[in-house]
């Protein structure tokens, strides 16, 4: 593994780029004690402050009711590249050159548009280990219908142009040995009414039923990479929800008398304690957790040691033996919120694949 590479998809404005400056905010404080540490470049670290301080200057607004949200205020149709490196950690400093980390973020809307898209975005997944399916869950998990997901899903999530590349442009080698993260973002409105049990109905279990709208919603993928014998017993898949800010909740979608589009809009609600008021991600490290585990357990297994994927880069690993990985691997896995069962826990996280037993 020479170079880490993390391919993004998701629609455009539904925040991905504040997605990543919560996570590489917070990952480094996960890996304490693992003798981990990932660097970010300079240019990108420039990018993901900018997405943060965006983030945190909206939060503001949304002090007054019925605030519209774009978390994204640099949506683009082009690739978008950031850059890091993962390093030994020793004395609190990363080490050595490392392994060159990089996340690709592609905009759903490039594989159905022209060939020339699709072709790179192939290319991509050829030389990832991990592909990330952002979901903007307020129009997957509102205005339900009876196919079991949102009414305005299919049209800004673009679940069937994403399903169609996965069936008909990849193969089956493409797809093997790789980590499938789909991973819902705004989930704050849910994850606050499962911990208000006044606000609950009827005992509802809202992060479940998250997770539960994401098999509906993508269940042709889902059916296809389980369907298939090489692909299921090798291709790990996984949801993980993060609250993309914290201290708001969703509360309607209105339509936009210009653009005709939906768009979303939330407020800060009254009943957060004074911790939660405000910019205040949760599980935001968690995809970046699992991506990690996931890595180094392919690195440490002797089986995998002929697979171009995870060819070990030996700048990383000079100076840190098997037994070192894997208690760093050990570490992490304390921090990993799972599913304990065939069943999403309480936070909505679920192992829907797992060959390699993570």
């Amino acid at each position: 593994m020479n170079e880490i590479k993390v391919l993004m998809l998701g629609g455009k404005r539904c925040g991905k780029t504040t997605v990543l400056s919560s996570m590489c905010g917070a990952i480094n404080k996960t890996l304490a004690g693992t003798e981990l540490y990932l660097d970010v470049d300079p240019e990108t670290a420039q990018e993901l402050d900018k997405a943060r301080a965006s983030i945190i200057e909206h939060m503001k607004k949304f002090e007054t009711p019925l605030t519209s949200c774009e978390v994204d205020d640099n949506p683009t149709s082009a690739e978008r590249s950031y850059s890091f490196r993962l390093k030994r950690n020793v004395a609190g400093k990363g080490k050595g050159e490392g392994i060159p980390f990089r996340i690709h973020d592609i905009p759903g809307e490039w594989l159905g548009e022209s060939q020339q898209g699709a072709q790179r975005v192939k290319e991509l997944i050829k030389d990832c280990q991990v592909i990330i399916i952002a979901i903007d869950t307020p129009y997957l998990f509102n205005k339900m219908t009876d196919k079991g997901y949102g009414q305005y899903h299919e049209e800004y999530n673009k679940p069937l142009e994403i399903t169609n590349f996965f069936k008909n442009t990849l193969t089956v080698e493409d797809l093997k040995d790789r980590m499938i993260l789909f991973v819902p973002i705004k989930c704050e409105r849910y994850y606050h009414l499962d911990r208000m049990k006044y606000l609950r109905d009827y005992g509802r279990r809202y992060m479940v039923e998250v997770t539960q709208a994401v098999s509906r919603g993508y269940r042709d993928l889902i059916l296809y990479l389980r369907s298939n014998k090489e692909l299921a017993n090798n291709t790990t898949i996984a949801v993980t929800p993060i609250l993309s800010a914290g201290g708001i909740d969703f509360i309607n979608f209105r339509r936009d008398p210009e653009t005709g589009k939906m768009v979303s809009y939330y407020q800060a609600p009254e009943y957060l304690s004074e911790a939660e008021i405000g910019y205040c991600p949760k599980f935001c490290e968690q995809p970046m957790v699992y991506m990690l585990i996931y890595l180094l357990s392919q690195v440490s297994d002797t089986q995998q040691a002929k697979n171009p994927l995870f060819q070990t880069g030996s700048t990383f690993m000079t100076g840190m033996s098997v037994e070192q990985m894997r208690a760093s691997i050990d570490t992490l896995k304390e921090k990993m919120i799972r599913n304990s069962g065939v069943s999403a826990q309480d936070d909505g996280y679920l192992f829907i694949q797992n060959p390699k037993n993570l």
